[in-house]
């Protein structure tokens, strides 16, 4: 039944794909989409709980990328009916997978997880703060396009669709490792930004607002990024993050 319904979900999501104005996000829905069904797929093949276990948690990931990718269309390429319709069938893959997920509970205990249940990045102020940064983003990339080569503009539209998702997958996690991983990447995008933006500087006034706010986002994210670490720190399940 999950399985079935994961394929219907590609479909939709390929539908979308289409429709969607920009290169990066297409890709990466339909890349997350199909690694849904792959991994939900390979969950059912596997005879060894703890496999099962990590498959159900990569498939939670990529259905917490596609809700947000589609988050990422509706703003800006897709209306408000379809990408409503298309999350709660999302959702509904949420729930499937953690419902075998649960079953699973008294056998992984030696996995470090924090609450079994899945979280809705959406309520994070941390994700949200990690979309309002797209924005600066995009308004600096276009301010400079004539003078911004191709490949530039492309490494700070990658930089801002993955951060978010890198945060959102965080966040939608139950094994605290994987989260950890997932921050850690987000961190190297905020990182990675940083230098990006540097890069410019020397530019007119008016391009240097708009790379002042990219800057001032950046580092609102960052903070909430390592109060969220500190929160994870202070549950004592894992060490301390370097």
């Amino acid at each position: 039944m999950l399985y079935e319904k994961s394929l219907k979900f590609v479909k939709k999501m390929y539908e979308i794909s289409e429709i969607t104005l920009d290169d990066i996000v297409s890709e990466l829905l339909r890349k997350s989409a199909i690694s849904i069904t792959t991994n939900i797929a390979q969950s059912q093949a596997t005879k060894y709980v703890l496999q099962e276990f990590n498959y159900l948690n990569v498939a939670l990931e990529n259905i917490s990328r596609c809700r947000s990718l589609l988050e990422m269309a509706m703003i800006r390429f897709i209306d408000y009916k379809l990408f409503q319709k298309a999350d709660f069938d999302a959702m509904e893959l949420v729930n499937m997978s953690f419902g075998l997920i649960k079953k699973l509970k008294p056998y992984v205990e030696n996995v470090a997880i924090t609450k079994w249940y899945v979280e809705d990045f959406r309520q994070s102020h941390l994700y949200n703060c990690s979309i309002d940064l797209m924005q600066p983003i995009h308004f600096f990339i276009d301010s400079i396009e004539l003078d911004v080569s191709y490949n530039r503009a492309v490494k700070a539209n990658w930089l801002a669709i993955n951060t978010p998702l890198a945060i959102a997958s965080g966040i939608g996690q139950l094994n605290i490792k994987v989260r950890i991983k997932k921050f850690n990447e987000a961190k190297k995008q905020l990182e990675e930004l940083r230098v990006f933006t540097k890069s410019f500087q020397g530019i007119s006034d008016k391009n240097k607002a708009d790379l002042d706010q990219v800057e001032h986002c950046r580092i609102q994210v960052l903070k909430l990024l390592n109060c969220y670490f500190g929160r994870l720190k202070s549950l004592n399940n894992i060490e301390q993050i370097k």
